[in-house]
């Protein structure tokens, strides 16, 4: 008994430290959030000179990478505008999310060449507004996870009724076809 009571306590914390599914309002602030976030990052990322780190021995990858970061962030506000108006294309949630994942991981390798090369102050300062992002990415990442999850259900429950109605139609007396007629 005492097994079951503790159990049945476990899963009560377990689920209310779960939040409730976010509303499509709720999404949409998020997206919002992060596309302003991200669109401040661009006069900052704009202050990045990489072409004089090569002059001072960095790598000549630290232009490209600048380049592909500065583009990677203004695709990402493009992409949020454009998920916000269709909230349930998952494929493109993901897509989205995975642009922003991979521009944070690229803006951190640019970072470290600034902080070398050029100002540690600037560079710390583009992280510090790049992290304040974090919380509501955690969000839009839980909402793909509810998504998927929900479409998951979905399926399943589509693939229950058509195997219930394959079963169905299976055990149906198999009618012979009726010989056709000669016209007259």
């Amino acid at each position: 008994m005492r097994l079951v009571l503790a159990f049945l306590a476990m899963t009560a914390c377990a689920s209310a430290q779960q939040p409730p599914p976010m509303s499509d309002e709720d999404v949409v602030a998020v997206f919002n959030r992060i596309s302003q976030r991200t669109a401040r990052l661009g006069p900052m990322l704009e202050q990045l000179n990489p072409a004089d780190w090569v002059a001072k021995g960095a790598p000549d990858t630290y232009v490209a990478q600048w380049n592909s970061v500065r583009q990677q962030y203004a695709a990402i506000q493009t992409d949020l505008s454009d998920l916000g108006h269709h909230l349930d294309h998952l494929t493109d949630s993901m897509k989205a999310l995975f642009r922003i994942e991979a521009a944070n991981q690229a803006l951190g390798s640019l970072l470290g060449g600034a902080r070398k090369y050029q100002n540690p102050a600037l560079a710390e300062l583009i992280e510090s507004v790049a992290a304040e992002s974090a919380r509501d990415i955690d969000g839009f990442q839980q909402h793909l996870i509810e998504m998927a999850d929900a479409k998951e259900q979905q399926l399943t429950l589509v693939d229950r009724e058509a195997q219930r109605c394959r079963a169905t139609l299976s055990k149906e007396p198999v009618k012979a076809p009726t010989p056709a007629r000669k016209a007259q």
